[in-house]
C-alpha cells in the first residue's frame, strides 16, 4: 500500500483495520487486548474506530498484539545510515546538522565525503530486506 497517494484520514483508518484485523487473527478481543495493552476497553474501541490515540497508546496496542517489532519499519532511514557507517568502517557519531546553512555561510568542508568504498551488493541486500519487511 503506497501511503503516500493516501490522505491523513485515509491512512488513520486503515491503521485502525489493521490494529483490528491484528486483534481478531490472534483471537483476541476487544477485552483481552486491553488488557495485554494495559489500556482500557473504551482505548481500544476509539483506536478501533479511528479515533484520537497518542503515540503511546500506539505502543501499547502494538505491544499488546506483540507487534512492537515492526516500528523498526517507521526508523528504517535511520538503520540504513547506521548499516552503511558500520559498512564503510566510519564509527564517527557525529550529529547531523538540523538546519540549513545559508548559501553566504554555506562551507563545503562540512559536508560527509562520499565514501566510494561501501559494498553494493551489502547495502542492496539491505534495502531488499528492507522493502521485504511486512508493516502492519
Amino acid at each position: 500500500m503506497k501511503f503516500n497517494t493516501m490522505s491523513d484520514s485515509e491512512i488513520i483508518a486503515d491503521l485502525c483495520c489493521r490494529i483490528k484485523d491484528a486483534r481478531i487473527e490472534q483471537r483476541l478481543s476487544q477485552i483481552d487486548l486491553a488488557e495485554r495493552s494495559g489500556l482500557g476497553i473504551a482505548t481500544i474501541k476509539r483506536a478501533e474506530m479511528g479515533g484520537s490515540v497518542t503515540l503511546s497508546t500506539l505502543i501499547c496496542i502494538l505491544r499488546g498484539l506483540n507487534r512492537l517489532h515492526q516500528l523498526e519499519g517507521v526508523l528504517f532511514d535511520t538503520e540504513v545510515r547506521s548499516f552503511n557507517a558500520q559498512i564503510s568502517g566510519d564509527r564517527q557519531n557525529t550529529p547531523l546538522r538540523i538546519r540549513k546553512k545559508s548559501a553566504a555561510t554555506a562551507d563545503e568542508t562540512d559536508k560527509p565525503p562520499l565514501d566510494k568504498s561501501i559494498d553494493p551488493t551489502a547495502v542492496d541486500w539491505y534495502i531488499s530486506a528492507a522493502e521485504n519487511n511486512v508493516i502492519w
